[in-house]
Order: structure tokens, then sequence, then C-alpha cells
């Protein structure tokens, strides 16, 4: 018997991923009754060398309480740098934090430009890889500035999530990211943020919406 109120588990390479990714559908998953947990693994500023950057592991507790997030953790593994990590560490990582098989994961697509991306989203499915009893949903999200800016990515959505009534607190969490985000027309800036919602919500009649590419699903 599956639970009414499901515990979902969001992994993200860097803060702001999430918020990204599926903010929207975080706040709408929370407001339903539905646990959220965050899990990021780089502070997503050391590699640019900029010295003063703060830790945008700083902004969680912000952006959990916007978009409805029960509780968070965060790694330090060198950003823009993860593949100098051996994949079974960040594995490891994941299991570390892991209390409770979450019915519901959200992380990167695979063919993200980042680095970070693809091996937060290989760790997944290695740490979550198929066992009895686990029936885990895996939905892949996409992130502008990444996803987008691959030319041979294949984001081939098919699970559309109704997010009209949840665009503000995505918007909100984006704001207290604001160093991150770029003037319009650039993909990563709050107007193509909200512009790609509604193209999303398009495709599947909806004013706006959030799409993912399942990465599995078990129906029983």
């Amino acid at each position: 018997m599956q639970r009414k109120n499901k515990e979902i588990l969001v992994l993200a390479a860097h803060p702001d991923d999430e918020t990204l990714g599926c903010g929207a559908t975080l706040a709408k998953l929370s407001a339903a009754g539905h646990h959220i947990k965050l899990i990021t693994f780089t502070d997503g500023v050391d590699a640019r060398g900029v010295e003063g950057l703060e830790n945008r592991n700083k902004k969680l507790g912000e952006i959990c309480e916007i978009l409805g997030i029960h509780e968070y953790t965060h790694g330090d593994f060198p950003d823009n740098k993860m593949d100098v990590t051996p994949l079974l560490d960040l594995c490891k990582f994941i299991e570390s934090e892991i209390t409770s098989i979450p019915d519901i994961i959200f992380t990167h697509h695979p063919d993200c430009l980042n680095i970070d991306h693809q091996l937060v989203y290989r760790a997944t499915m290695t740490a979550f890889r198929p066992q009895l009893g686990n029936e885990i949903e895996i939905l892949s999200y996409f992130v502008p500035s990444s996803t987008d800016y691959n030319p041979r990515a294949i984001f081939n959505p098919d699970t559309f999530i109704d997010v009209e009534g949840f665009i503000q607190p995505k918007l909100d969490a984006l704001h207290a990211y604001d160093e991150e985000m770029r003037p319009y027309p650039h993909t990563r800036s709050y107007e193509n943020v909200e512009n790609l919602m509604k193209v999303t919500g398009s495709r599947v009649g909806l004013k706006y919406a959030e799409a993912f590419e399942c990465m599995r699903r078990v129906i029983r």
C-alpha cells in the first residue's frame, strides 16, 4: 500500500539547482502534506575563484522556508570539480544522509552540460539502484543554463506537474539567489524562468507547469 503522505528527496549539485529545476513543484508537494528533504553537494561558488562570494549553502534555511522543504543537508565536494571525486564517495555521502527510503526522487538530468550535474545523476542512479521492494520513482529535472546549454542534450519530459498557484514561491526563492540570476534574455533570468513554465504548461494544456523526465517508475 502506498503512503498517502510521501517522502520526497531532492538531490542538487549546487544550491539553486533545486529551485531552478523543481522549485514550484516542491512548493506544491509541501502544501499537499508531503515531506521533503534536500541534499546539495557543493557550495556553488568556489570554482569561480572570486574572493568574497558567499557560500550558497548558507541560504538553504531561507530557501527551505520559502519552498516548504522540511529538512536539508549539504556536502563539501569541490565545486564544478566533482569529477575528481570517486563516484563511490558520492554514493556513500547520499547513503549516509538517508534515514528512510524515499517514494520520489528529483535529481539532475544525465545530459546536463555541467559536470557536477552529470555526476549527481550517476550517483543517484547508483545509490538507488533497483532492489526488491525498492519502488522509488526517479524524476530528472531541467536546469536553465545547463540542460539547455548542451547542444546534444536529449531532454524528453513525460511528466508534467501543474504548478499554477506556486509560481511566486519559486520566484521568491530565486530572488534569494539573486546573484546567480542574469538579465533577460539569458536563459537563467527571471523572465525566462517564468516563460519556461508557461511554455511547458502550454504543451499539455496548462497555464504553468514544470516538466520532468522519468528515469524509473514501478507500476504494479
